[in-house]
């Protein structure tokens, strides 16, 4: 056999005694030498990494996600849990202070326990339809007072637009 002329782009060894399993500077393996067919499935091969590694990252976003939502969840049930004790604490502390005052008026009377009861009961109920009252009279006034200055703001504008307002116009239905 005769021997390969030092040709750099024919295929075979090369004068650095490597051959088709040289890696070429840039670390994929591809070499100079290589077919158009092996530098195909070389980027093939790259191309399917990439998607793997994107894969990946948003696999690993979307269970950062669940884990921040089932955080959330857990939470919230925690919220609930403490929401509730909290108005169990506060419905305990009304039932003792109600039972105190009957017991304390019981006491005061000289009668039995009914008569205590009884009065503090009144005075309770009496109590929050007084509060109800007070509110429900300062929500409609603040209502009606808002109403009234809103038309009065809207005449105003009337009169200095068009020099009367509703309130004064004299037209065909007055």
């Amino acid at each position: 056999m005769e021997p390969r002329s030092e040709n750099p782009t024919a295929p075979g060894p090369t004068a650095s005694g490597g051959g088709a399993n040289d890696s070429s500077a840039n670390g994929h393996g591809v070499t100079d030498d290589q077919t158009p067919g092996a530098s195909f499935r070389a980027a093939q091969q790259t191309v399917a990494q990439i998607l793997e590694y994107v894969g990946y990252y948003f696999s690993a976003k979307v269970d950062a996600l669940k884990l921040s939502m089932r955080n959330m969840a857990v939470f919230a049930v925690l919220g609930v849990v403490a929401l509730i004790a909290a108005a169990a604490l506060v419905v305990t502390a009304v039932v003792q202070l109600c039972l105190g005052m009957a017991q304390a008026l019981s006491a005061l009377f000289h009668a039995g326990p009914w008569l205590g009861n009884l009065v503090t009961a009144f005075l309770l109920l009496g109590g929050i339809a007084l509060v109800i009252s007070m509110g429900m009279k300062k929500l409609t006034g603040q209502s009606r007072e808002r109403t009234v200055k809103k038309y009065a703001a809207r005449q105003q504008q009337q009169r200095a637009k068009f020099g009367e307002d509703v309130a004064t116009k004299r037209g065909p239905l007055n």
